[in-house]
């Protein structure tokens, strides 16, 4: 009994994988993010930080976006089965964003961002019968990053951003833990496992070069480098009694229910590296083209380790995660309609970077189309509104028969998101 429950759970027992996210800045969003090439605002600090040393002016810049994901799965032969339907519950994930720039010379420029790179979440509607939820019922990373970035021009046509990220994250992680019940010769609930980080640091860096040849065009290119997070948390093991006294006996001998019990895990967030052009064929008109390609191959595990239950860490196979590296296509346009009164519009493809073997419920990837809308309004002199409206299509995404935890279907995503950001200069 007790090898039937750990093989189970701990095969599925993951926290999941980030969600890389890229809306940090309303007025680059509304294009779509292309904005490495123009980096023309403090939001610059994520997406190029070389692009803070042209501002030339002490400058905030701060807001959000608010993420509101929706999502289903269909199931297919041989597990679950044709005809099942489950569909996430609804969410709202905000994500702030605030940056500062300051010009310490007439080339030299400081900036400081706070943002949050990886994040968001999954929960699954009816936890009781959901079919998956002996593989995830909820999952969510939340990670904020504090990114000081020093830029220097070294003319006009060329300069140059580094900085230093530390970032701040914890994990969470909910299923329910099935056992086969040799007196009714099905398989129960009997248990449920809550997993949560402690919040954890970790280091990296960015950096970014922008060159201006002309004032008709400019390029840039950028680099986010990996954080590698080793978490330590408390999982909760709670008991579901079926009311066969000596099944519920024989199951609460087999994991420690009623105890915190020590885990850890760690988990490699990618590096990226992006470039641009941006084109000026106008003095009211803009337009971006990037290209980003992020290192999804290097979270090709998720080692997990009970250091006081050495019987309870999975195998080998249980940790292995199947990514691959994938590129971003962004094309954004900015067209001053009058002035003070700025439009946009953006359109991103986003590669899928899972495998279908990694395609699960706690992360169902897929590749995704991007639609942006924007405007950007003066309120004064020196003060001014961007607001963003997208839409995100996924991809339908099968199994393809390929799930490690033999999961068969079809999942479908989409999300809209809306992000409004104030600037201040002096």
């Amino acid at each position: 009994m007790k090898k039937i429950v750990l093989a189970l759970l701990f095969v599925t027992l993951v926290f999941g994988a980030g969600f890389d996210i890229t809306e940090h800045g309303t007025r680059a969003t509304a294009m779509g993010s292309a904005f490495i090439a123009r980096a023309s605002d403090p939001s610059a600090i994520f997406y190029n930080p070389a692009g803070i040393a042209f501002l030339g002016k002490t400058w905030f810049y701060a807001g959000g976006t608010l993420i509101a994901p929706k999502g289903s799965f269909e199931g297919a032969n041989p597990f679950p089965g044709e005809g099942v339907k489950e569909e996430l519950e609804t969410q709202y994930f905000p994500v702030p964003n605030f940056y500062i720039v300051y010009p310490i010379s007439e080339n030299l420029t400081f900036g400081l961002g706070v943002y949050s790179p990886f994040g968001l979440g999954t929960k699954w509607k009816n936890p009781d019968s959901y079919t998956g939820r002996y593989i995830s019922t909820e999952s969510s990373i939340t990670m904020f990053t504090v990114n000081p970035v020093i830029a220097y021009r070294f003319s006009d046509a060329i300069s140059l951003g580094v900085g230093l990220q530390y970032s701040l994250s914890k994990v969470h992680f909910l299923q329910y833990i099935p056992a086969f019940n040799p007196f009714t010769f099905t398989v129960v609930d009997v248990g449920t496992v809550k997993a949560d980080s402690n919040w954890k640091g970790s280091l990296g860096f960015n950096a970014g070069l922008m060159i201006k040849p002309s004032d008709k065009v400019s390029f840039g290119l950028t680099y986010r480098h990996k954080q590698k997070v080793d978490y330590t948390g408390t999982a909760q093991f709670s008991q579901i009694f079926t009311g066969n006294l000596i099944f519920d006996a024989i199951v609460a001998s087999t994991l420690p229910f009623g105890q915190d019990v020590t885990v850890n895990a760690s988990i490699t967030y990618p590096s990226y590296l992006g470039g641009g052009i941006a084109f000026y064929p106008s003095d009211n008109l803009s337009v971006e083209v990037d290209l980003g390609y992020t290192f999804w191959s290097m979270y090709d595990e998720l080692p997990i380790t009970f250091p006081d239950y050495p019987g309870l860490n999975p195998g080998e196979e249980a940790v292995k995660e199947f990514y691959h590296n994938n590129i971003t296509f962004r094309f954004g346009v900015e067209y001053m309609l009058n002035e003070g009164t700025y439009l946009r519009a953006g359109y991103v493809y986003d590669q899928n970077a899972a495998d279908p073997e990694s395609v699960t419920p706690q992360l169902p990837d897929t590749t995704r189309h991007l639609i942006s809308i924007g405007l950007g309004k003066d309120l004064t002199d020196n003060m001014y509104v961007d607001i963003s409206a997208i839409y995100l299509l996924g991809q339908d995404r099968s199994t393809e028969g390929k799930s490690k935890y033999h999961y068969e279907g079809t999942f479908k995503t989409n999300a809209f998101l809306f992000g409004i950001n104030f600037g201040y200069k002096f």
